[in-house]
């Protein structure tokens, strides 16, 4: 492979993005700082021409943070432009939509391994188990905001997309195989649309813990989440080095009085410096006062696949997981691939009448209604 090619200017990317834009696949991936700041950036992008066997003519690395305006890269990984590889998009997905820029016409080689049944699907587990390529993962926490890039850097970046099209290549061939061509491309399409749906930064109503704390319990929850959030920006940090999310729900549940008491507590992190502990404690005493959330943020509390009979749920989800099980036995495929974990939820939750119900579905897909929507209505109803 020739030295990879570090592009720092509008310049030096324009003048390379024809041999990328007339190329029918492209191997990428994307790199952040996101270990060590409070918002996670995009700092680096790997391209390589990925031929159907092999990566060739090179990688390309393209420093977003010296460029700033990505905009000439819109057409180039947008659903238009060259099919794009990556292992697992929707990191890379969110990183690009941050930068302005919406990935599309994507293939995931994580996808395609997850439903080939695959139990590990590390890139670096898959490209050693199938060529002997022993992928450099010692930079997996490293601040790629850091310039200059070494030599070390460099290597490590190239290697993330030397081999993916090789990689994308052979299990294509082994989903053939298997005929799940149709199932695989509505996982992959799915992974890539939840990625973009989401709102970026994740809402204290996720911690886990949060849900089961009552009205007042997860009015502190928020209260800390706001302090955490204000600490970590001051000082660029991950939040989680302020205070962890588990942390969070200890102390919403220990609801600390004082400043004293919060640090006597041992649940703040090495970056909450002097003046933390004091906002936790005033903020728990406001939190208190009010009582819960704010009426806007409770509808985060309320399950949208919640039906109104818990026990009927319970029964349908049996049902399916039966079926399901039985069906990826006759096929000899992956469980996902006849019904993804999610479709499984919702279609526990909504039931479903009719075939025609079936695309309210997110992710299941006219392949997989076509196949089974009869069966999966009537087992359904079975229980109805």
């Amino acid at each position: 492979m020739a030295e990879p090619l570090l592009l720092t200017t509008r310049d030096e990317l324009l003048a390379a993005l024809p041999r990328f834009a007339a190329a029918p696949r492209l191997a990428l991936d994307c790199e952040s700082n996101g270990m060590h700041a409070w918002r996670a950036k995009l700092c680096l992008l790997q391209l390589a021409v990925a031929d159907g066997d092999v990566s060739s003519d090179g990688v390309a690395l393209v420093d977003t943070l010296a460029l700033g305006d990505l905009s000439a890269l819109g057409d180039l990984l947008g659903p238009d432009g060259p099919v794009k590889i990556l292992h697992d998009s929707g990191f890379d997905a969110r990183l690009l939509r941050g930068a302005g820029v919406t990935l599309g016409n994507v293939v995931d080689t994580s996808v395609m391994a997850r439903f080939l049944g695959c139990r590990e699907t590390g890139l670096g587990t898959l490209l050693g188990q199938r060529f002997g390529v022993a992928l450099d993962k010692s930079l997996q926490q490293h601040d790629w905001a850091r310039r200059p890039l070494g030599a070390r850097e460099v290597a490590y970046l190239a290697g993330d997309v030397a081999d993916l099209g090789r990689l994308a290549a052979a299990l294509e061939a082994e989903v053939a195989a298997k005929d799940i061509v149709d199932e695989v491309a509505e996982e992959s399409a799915y992974a890539l649309r939840s990625a973009l749906a989401d709102e970026g930064a994740t809402g204290y109503w996720r911690v886990k813990g949060v849900r089961e704390l009552g009205a007042v319990g997860r009015a502190v929850a928020r209260a800390l989440w706001h302090v955490r959030e204000a600490v970590a920006e001051a000082k660029d940090v991950p939040p989680g080095r302020v205070f962890s999310n588990a942390s969070l729900v200890q102390l919403a549940k220990a609801r600390p009085r004082t400043g004293a008491d919060v640090r006597a507590s041992g649940l703040l992190g090495a970056a909450s410096g002097g003046g933390t502990a004091e906002a936790v404690a005033e903020a728990v005493a406001a939190a208190m006062a009010a009582g819960d959330i704010p009426a806007d943020d409770r509808r985060w509390f309320v399950s949208e696949r919640a039906p109104g009979d818990l026990a009927l749920r319970r029964v349908r989800e049996t049902v399916l997981q039966h079926w399901r099980a039985e069906e990826a036995v006759r096929r000899g495929v992956d469980l996902q691939v006849v019904l993804p974990g999610h479709c499984l939820a919702d279609l526990t939750a909504a039931g479903a009448r009719a075939v025609a119900d079936l695309a309210r579905i997110d992710g299941l897909g006219a392949s997989r209604i076509a196949r089974y929507g009869a069966t999966i209505v009537e087992k359904i109803n079975s229980v109805a």
